[in-house]
């Protein structure tokens, strides 16, 4: 009779569990829209930039490293809107920031004031993919206010997925992303910031240029770092980004997801 209770317990507490598994809402990923571009003009103002749908970043909760050093959105914080064409990307930022332009020519690109910017350009691929694919792009945006170097890190894509295009740019000094223009202008917070970068940078022989439509989703984060003055402020330099986590340089699937849209 004792063997026959506990199995019937047993049985109660396996239902009770898988309804409260079922009734647990599940994990949703960060939702992001690209609106398409109509006209661009490169002035540090966002006027062609739509700003209803932007990514935040201003939040504990979103601090991948050194976030005890962080004082909260005035310190680093950024509302960033992305445009597109069938030619260009686009990146308006404002961007909330006490020390802004940071750079140290004897630091690592990881440690100057930049935008991190993940991007799949392959919709067809598997959002939940937990490995670089071809398709996916690490690149940097050095916030100097002067030379506004770029770089590309593919050291994480498997060398059977790169494709010969492999990482470039990230010793510094150079500006790898071809066609690349930008303009920033200084606020009493901090600075605005527009770009545009050509399609076909992520591109070579092996991998097409990459033609977005309207309803294409493609796996994207965005990430800031922002290095503090004076010395010894390069001890600690806290990043932010959209969603995810540190192991978002090994893992696609914490990255949101983007949708580009009218």
């Amino acid at each position: 009779m004792k063997k026959w209770m506990a199995i019937l317990l047993a049985a109660v507490m396996l239902l009770g569990c898988a309804a409260v598994a079922e009734d647990a809402p599940e994990q949703t990923r960060a939702q992001g829209t690209a609106h398409k571009m109509v006209e661009w003009t490169m002035d540090g103002k966002l006027d062609e930039f739509n700003t209803a749908d932007p990514l935040v970043l201003n939040d504990a909760t979103q601090l991948v490293r050194d976030g005890h050093f962080w004082n909260g959105p005035d310190d680093l914080s950024a509302k960033i809107y992305i445009a597109w064409d069938e030619t260009n990307l686009y990146i308006g930022a404002e961007v909330n920031e006490d020390s802004v332009f940071g750079a140290i020519e004897t630091l690592p690109l990881d440690g100057m004031d930049n935008f991190q910017i993940y991007l799949s350009t392959n919709p067809a691929d598997d959002p939940n993919r937990t490995e670089y694919g071809i398709n996916d792009f690490k690149f940097y945006l050095i916030m100097d206010g002067e030379y506004w170097d770029t770089a590309v890190d593919r050291s994480m894509v498997p060398k059977d997925n790169r494709m010969r295009y492999i990482s470039k740019g990230l010793d510094g000094g150079e500006s790898v992303l071809e066609g690349y223009e930008c303009m920033a202008e200084q606020t009493t917070m901090g600075f605005t910031y527009e770009c545009k970068i050509p399609w076909a940078c992520f591109s070579n022989e092996r991998i097409a240029v990459y033609t977005p439509a309207v309803g294409d989703t493609v796996n994207f984060n965005f990430l800031i770092t922002d290095i503090s003055y004076p010395c010894p402020g390069t001890e600690f330099v806290p990043q932010i980004a959209w969603t995810g986590n540190a192991s978002m340089d090994t893992n696609p699937s914490v990255w949101g997801l983007l949708t580009f849209a009218e």
